[in-house]
């Protein structure tokens, strides 16, 4: 309402001339106990002038000096936003350069939000393949209420972990190791401990990292998911938990 009382002002004096703040008041149908606040808002940014005699008189300023104003300010607020931006950039992406395919996700709340909405949104069958019961026990009521509606199977690296699984876990039986994998990361070429993958409806693929105790998240959709989860699940078997 403050941004269209100003436009309302403004076009009023720059349109009528010479004018004292009542009759701004009439003219522009501003609520005369809000005029004089615009007008000093106005006074300020440039855009109106006024007499220091009374009664007081306001005129607008020439639409030069005020175009030039306006670009100056635009100017100052891209300047600034681009700052934020690269300050947002270098929290959210540590590691240097996105790879080129892959959506990267560094926020808890970001992370949470993919993983449970694919767990949703998954209408077929869903594999985890986990390395670490922090995951299990993240998404335990995530992944508990997916595997009512379809198919969901959790392979676990040993036995102890299945005690954090909500539902019926698995071990890989033979061909792929379940050893505590990384995963290459950026152009840096860094390798980051994988703490859980997620193949969803044989489509796409969720890893989750850990980058200096803080979880990454990186998704990716592609033809590979479907070979990789068929392979895997016919190579597992159901197990018993740890006592």
């Amino acid at each position: 309402m403050k941004r269209e009382y100003e436009a309302k002002i403004y076009v009023t004096i720059f349109s009528r001339g010479i004018l004292t703040a009542y009759e701004i008041h009439q003219f522009s149908g501003v609520p005369r106990g809000r005029v004089y606040d615009v007008l000093t808002i106005l006074e300020q940014k440039g855009f109106i002038s006024r007499s220091w005699e009374k009664p007081v008189y306001y005129t607008a300023e020439p639409v030069e000096k005020v175009s030039l104003r306006l670009v100056k300010d635009t100017l100052a607020n891209l300047e600034h936003m681009t700052t934020c931006l690269n300050e947002l950039q270098d929290v959210c992406y540590p590691l240097g350069g996105k790879i080129v395919g892959v959506h990267e996700f560094q926020t808890d709340l970001a992370i949470d939000t993919q993983i449970r909405m694919e767990l949703r949104r998954s209408c077929k069958e869903v594999l985890i393949l986990c390395f670490d019961e922090r995951i299990l026990q993240r998404y335990f009521d995530d992944i508990k209420e997916a595997a009512k509606r379809i198919p969901v199977y959790v392979v676990v690296k040993d036995k102890k972990m299945a005690k954090f699984s909500p539902i019926k876990c698995y071990m890989v039986k033979r061909g792929i190791p379940m050893t505590t994998m990384e995963m290459p990361v950026s152009s840096k070429k860094q390798r980051l401990p994988v703490l859980a993958q997620f193949y969803h409806d044989r489509q796409g693929t969720i890893a989750i990292l850990e980058h200096k105790g803080q979880m990454i998240c990186l998704g990716l959709v592609n033809n590979v998911s479907v070979f990789v989860a068929q392979s895997i699940l016919q190579n597992i078997e159901r197990i018993e938990p740890d006592e």
